[in-house]
């Protein structure tokens, strides 16, 4: 295994075993939504030693204070500062990888793209720089369906409730402009149905949580 393989897997060691069931669940939501874009041949691509830049978009929160990533409660102004850093955090993880295995450069670039971007929004309202449009990188604005839709899925407890397939594709669409790249909503809401979900997705996950994340 190489110090960069050793460094994600120690990062993702230190989230709860639900945010990185999320990280997988979100990446495996971004490979239905590319493949009903007709654009799975993408993530092959973009693999390095069998890994997906896919699986990681919060694998920033592994920096923050576990008090933080634990709270159920509204943030204050400074809690929802400390949180936002998730992003920058991860960028600069992929970065020093980057640096250290000069053949990860493309697994870097596309993991690095996601993680820093997948909070931006459409019309330009997000972070952290409030990129607006196509401006977004294509798998960042994926990876914003693909991560509020599992958001959703999930029984997250405190202020969150697990919301049907219907109520969750009914999010997005309302957001859909705004939030989120209205094409990429309308091809994941047009192709979604719950056979799709359930075929594709547990099978999937089996296959992920074996190779890439056991702790």
């Amino acid at each position: 295994m190489s110090e960069g393989e050793k460094m994600l897997r120690t990062v993702m060691g230190r989230l709860s075993r639900r945010e990185v069931y999320h990280n997988m669940v979100t990446g495996q939501y971004m490979r239905i939504i590319l493949r009903l874009m007709k654009r799975e041949h993408l993530e092959s691509q973009l693999m390095w030693h069998n890994l997906s830049p896919f699986d990681y978009h919060d694998i920033g929160k592994g920096f923050l204070d576990s008090d933080l990533l634990d709270s159920q409660g509204l943030y204050t102004k400074d809690q929802d500062l400390l949180m936002m850093a998730h992003v920058d955090y991860g960028s600069r993880l992929f970065q020093q990888i980057d640096g250290m295995e000069p053949d990860a450069h493309t697994f870097c670039r596309a993991a690095g793209q996601i993680v820093l971007y997948h909070h931006e929004c459409y019309d330009g309202s997000g972070y952290p720089d409030g990129l607006s449009g196509k401006d977004i990188p294509l798998l960042a604005r994926v990876c914003a369906v693909a991560n509020v839709y599992t958001r959703l899925r999930e029984n997250a407890g405190g202020l969150m409730y697990q919301r049907t397939i219907k109520e969750s594709l009914d999010a997005l669409k309302r957001s859909a402009g705004t939030f989120f790249d209205p094409d990429i909503v309308d091809v994941f809401v047009e192709g979604t149905t719950q056979a799709l979900m359930e075929k594709q997705l547990v099978h999937q996950l089996d296959l992920i949580e074996s190779n890439h994340f056991s702790f």
